[in-house]
């Protein structure tokens, strides 16, 4: 019995050392920080062939570090502690946010948006070249969800924004404080996301906490990330370019794996007090 339970959890450990990214989620608070290129579009302009569609970006995950709990429930800070940087640990994190749609002005929300998501990506530069922020978007973009360069690799989560950062609204996902303006502009947006679990990824139990508590009900992580003009990023007449810091706030759950080989053993010790007790 302890033969076979050593050969389980030996075979569980090299899966997951096989299957998961190179830099792990350590359990607790994490805060996240990106880097992005993003175009914005104004005026009933559309971003994507579907007409809906008026914000999508790419991304690089800059560094992630452990975090600290200042209100719980509500808000992670930085401790300074990190344990992830770009292109140093064998990788990189990129991704793509998309889909992200008009939605309606509230009193506290004057560029309001509803729907969108966001994916993450592991790029292990093992394999395959290290990607850098693109000057424009020319070229970029393959897909509804598709960026070259930053959808390729090992998938790790699908987020989609989610409600209850606009107490005035119920339908919007994001909170924008300024009306993007091809004259320059400067502004920062707020949103809640949760991960789609109907499409799974090495990250996606881990990030499904449901610990930030909003007003419409839980939420997995907290973004608060600032949006600045980019003419180099400009895709025409009313599709406005812009640079995107995001610092993001998660509280991560304990791997998985990790609470299949604490099962493991528990079952071996029960079978040796059971021997003893024989």
């Amino acid at each position: 019995m302890n033969m076979r339970l050593a050969l389980a959890a030996a075979a569980l450990i090299s899966f997951n050392a096989a299957a998961a990214p190179a830099t792990q989620l350590p359990p607790g608070p994490v805060y996240l920080k990106f880097s992005g290129q993003e175009q914005i579009a104004i005026n009933g302009a559309s971003t994507w062939t579907d007409k809906k569609e008026i914000n999508w970006g790419v991304f690089i995950m800059s560094t992630m570090e452990t975090g600290s709990v200042n209100t719980p429930h509500d808000q992670i800070d930085p401790t300074g502690d990190i344990f992830f940087a770009n292109g140093l640990d064998g990788g990189q994190v990129t991704g793509m946010f998309y889909g992200i749609e008009q939605g309606t002005a509230s009193p506290t929300n004057p560029f309001p948006a509803t729907r969108g998501y966001m994916d993450l990506y592991w790029r292990d530069l093992s394999s395959m070249t290290k990607t850098s922020l693109a000057t424009s978007a020319t070229g970029i973009r393959c897909g509804y969800g598709c960026a070259k360069g930053y959808t390729e690799g090992t998938f790790l989560a699908r987020l989609f924004f989610d409600t209850g950062m606009d107490t005035g609204n119920k339908l919007n996902t994001i909170v924008g404080n300024t009306i993007p303006s091809s004259n320059g502009f400067s502004g920062q947006a707020d949103s809640y996301a949760s991960v789609d679990m109907s499409t799974p990824g090495l990250w996606s139990y881990q990030l499904n906490s449901n610990y930030f508590h909003s007003a419409e009900g839980s939420r997995d992580l907290r973004f608060k990330n600032s949006y600045n003009y980019n003419r180099r990023w400009n895709g025409g007449t009313n599709i406005l370019g812009a640079r995107v810091d995001d610092p993001g706030q998660a509280y991560a759950l304990p791997e998985p794996g990790a609470l299949s080989l604490t099962g493991l053993a528990l079952l071996g010790m029960g079978a040796a007090l059971r021997r003893r007790r024989a």
